[in-house]
């Protein structure tokens, strides 16, 4: 019988890990998968766990039942580790960076800029808002060449303006979903409807798709119509998604809170692996033997600098966030007030459009579609996407932008 042995790192295995994990000369260090240290004591656990104290692979042999020798085992972790990492340096060096597009900034605030995408834009072109998420970069909707939105908008015809959030910096700890709203995209509303002299569309993406079906109910003849895209409505509906961990993440993330005035970005990172603890492994494990040289390498790169991109989240927007909204689902129940006032969508009569992807885990289609539910006489598209599929992968033109234009062109 092998003995069991405690530990696993030879002098080759340290000696190889230490290697790989040198930095590539003249590249700029990448941080992530975010948070770095999380996902590879997930894998160490997951991969070691097996002969700990209390593991299968000790349960088994007091049994008597045949299994791999230890020796086996730690080799097989060793393989995977090594893998992970080889995936991980590979991200950290790989020479895509992302152009920041030359937009012309109409208008700046504190946290907040606003983007116009329009190229040439006719006299008569239709202005969109388009309004992002708070958690993520606005760039999702812009993400590199053939993969943007905004341009596929703009050259359709539309004249698009994007809402850039920012970092809030030392006003985080005061900033409010109020401010955002009644504040800062009631004024950015304000400087599209000058610079066109036409009523906006205004088009939410994720939490954004909830700011601006805010924006709407309190500014009703602002604008042009709605469109929402993967929006949550009723946090509570459907299976999965946030609700559940953010509601028990509440409690243990107020001293941050309160300390930092600010949620930081690798703890609203583990807000997301808390949906599925070994996606990051598996999808760095898998991006270790591509081609890092091919077009689907550099896509890979593209999303994950994204994901690992982002800002605090401002305090009381984080409160808001996780025991308001996904705690006690304000929303859905009318007690979701901005300035004292109820935000109601029933009241809502511009011309609206839900678009909501069925494959999405992040935003259970239910709780998406129930925003169209509650918007008389709502459109509601339902798409075979993802979250972020549905505005950033190879079918999203096919599959979202060119239903969502279609309609866009049919309601004007």
């Amino acid at each position: 019988m092998v003995r069991p042995q405690t530990h696993f790192s030879s002098t080759r295995a340290r000696r190889r890990m230490t290697e790989s994990s040198k930095p590539m000369r003249g590249v700029p260090d990448r941080i992530g998968p975010r948070p770095l240290g999380l996902h590879l004591a997930t894998a160490a656990l997951s991969w070691t766990g097996a002969v700990l104290p209390g593991g299968v692979w000790l349960a088994a042999q007091r049994r008597g039942d045949p299994l791999m020798s230890i020796r086996d085992l730690a080799d097989a972790a060793e393989r995977r580790f090594a893998r992970l990492n080889a995936g991980i340096q590979a991200y950290h060096g790989h020479p895509y960076r992302r152009k920041e597009p030359e937009k012309p900034v109409v208008w700046r605030g504190n946290g907040i800029r606003v983007l116009d995408y329009g190229v040439q834009p006719r006299p008569d072109a239709q202005p969109l808002l388009v309004i992002p998420s708070l958690i993520n970069r606005h760039y999702i909707l812009d993400l590199r060449p053939g993969q943007s939105l905004m341009g596929y908008l703009a050259a359709q015809g539309f004249r698009p303006f994007l809402v850039a959030w920012e970092d809030f910096g030392r006003a985080a700890r005061y900033t409010t979903i109020d401010d955002c709203i009644a504040g800062k995209l009631e004024a950015a509303l304000g400087i599209v409807r000058m610079l066109t002299n036409r009523r906006p569309i205004i088009m939410g993406y994720c939490l954004g798709g909830l700011l601006a079906a805010a924006l709407v109910a309190r500014r009703p003849r602002d604008v042009a119509g709605l469109v929402s895209l993967a929006a949550p409505w009723d946090f509570h509906a459907g299976a999965g998604g946030f609700a559940p961990a953010a509601r028990h993440a509440a409690l243990a993330v107020e001293p941050v809170l309160e300390a930092l005035g600010a949620l930081p970005v690798d703890w609203i990172q583990t807000l997301f692996y808390s949906l599925d603890p070994f996606r990051v492994i598996d999808k760095f494990l898998a991006f270790g033997e591509m081609d890092q040289h091919s077009p689907a390498a550099e896509a890979f790169v593209a999303l994950e600098d994204w994901l690992n991109d982002g800002f605090p989240l401002p305090a009381p927007i984080a409160r808001t966030l996780l025991n308001d909204w996904y705690g006690n689902n304000t929303p859905a129940k009318g007690e979701w007030l901005i300035g004292g006032k109820p935000v109601r969508l029933d009241g809502i009569d511009s011309k609206t459009l839900v678009v909501v992807p069925a494959a999405d885990r992040i935003v259970p289609p239910s709780s998406a579609k129930s925003m169209g539910e509650a918007i008389p006489g709502a459109s509601i598209l339902e798409v075979p996407n993802g979250h972020i599929g549905m505005v950033a992968s190879r079918n999203a033109e096919a599959q979202v932008w060119q239903p969502l234009t279609a309609w866009l062109h049919q309601v004007l």
